[in-house]
């Protein structure tokens, strides 16, 4: 029997391609691998939703933890085990800037995740919690926010010189800065982290970490990489993250979650 029992799995550069999409090995692996009785556990700065749909795809029923950590939800009934809220001063200054700037934003408040309109989207096709707003600071008074995640590196410059000094104790300002992908920010709740949200799911499932995988490609993986008895850094993470790391894969697009899922699971 493997000693390890679960695998947490960023999705962006890690389970994903640079195209973002889900390759046939990694698929196949994780399959072979939740059938072995293995618990798989997508772990991603992205929204509720988009991880619901790569979950389906897989079979996975494990909860889903979302928004850098700042959610945790069963995708088999919807049940929240956590849900972590972000200061709305804070997500309005953001959104208003982000707004009037045009920056590439995502705003999560309630069960909707907003985005800008662009050339092509049709927003009757967008995936299900997906919509379309001119302004998502006009969306903040629908629902408590959640998240914002913004991409682009003049945006997370100024983000951080604008916004940190004045909320770094009210809000988890998560910047990353991936090697071959857009450098972001997620703005969450103080406490939201990947690692504290992995910890809630393995006493869930009443797996200790020791008998963990994690494996990631960007700052914000770095907690939950020590977080596992196993953290795996993907080959296309940045110098910082792979020094966190027990183990470095081949890259997201050399089918790198494959590679560990053969090697240290099956």
């Amino acid at each position: 029997m493997a000693a390890y029992k679960l695998i947490a799995l960023d999705l962006d550069g890690t389970l994903l391609d640079s195209s973002l999409r889900l390759s046939d090995a990694n698929a196949e692996a994780l399959r072979q691998a939740i059938a072995a009785g293995v618990q798989v556990v997508l772990a991603t700065s992205r929204w509720y939703g988009l991880a619901k749909r790569t979950a389906d795809r897989l079979g996975i029923s494990t909860p889903l933890i979302c928004s850098n950590g700042a959610i945790v939800k069963r995708p088999a009934d919807g049940k929240e085990l956590l849900h972590l809220y972000l200061d709305r001063e804070l997500a309005r200054a953001v959104t208003e800037m982000g707004d009037d700037a045009g920056w590439e934003m995502f705003t999560t408040v309630g069960d909707a995740t907003y985005m800008r309109m662009r050339p092509g989207v049709i927003p009757e096709k967008l995936p299900a919690g997906l919509r379309v707003a001119e302004r998502q600071s006009d969306r903040l008074d629908e629902a408590e926010p959640t998240c914002v995640l913004v991409f682009g590196e003049p945006a997370v410059n100024q983000i951080e010189e604008r916004f940190l000094p004045l909320y770094a104790k009210r809000a988890s300002f998560s910047v990353n800065r991936p090697v071959s992908l857009p450098h972001y920010v997620v703005l969450t709740h103080a406490e939201a982290d990947k690692a504290g949200a992995l910890d809630l799911v393995c006493r869930e499932l009443g797996i200790p970490p020791e008998q963990t995988v994690a494996m990631g490609d960007s700052e914000s993986d770095a907690d939950m990489l020590r977080y596992a008895g196993l953290g795996i850094a993907m080959g296309n993470a940045p110098d910082a993250v792979k020094r966190e790391a027990l183990h470095i894969a081949p890259s997201n697009n050399e089918d790198g979650v494959a590679w560990a899922v053969g090697r240290f699971l099956l």
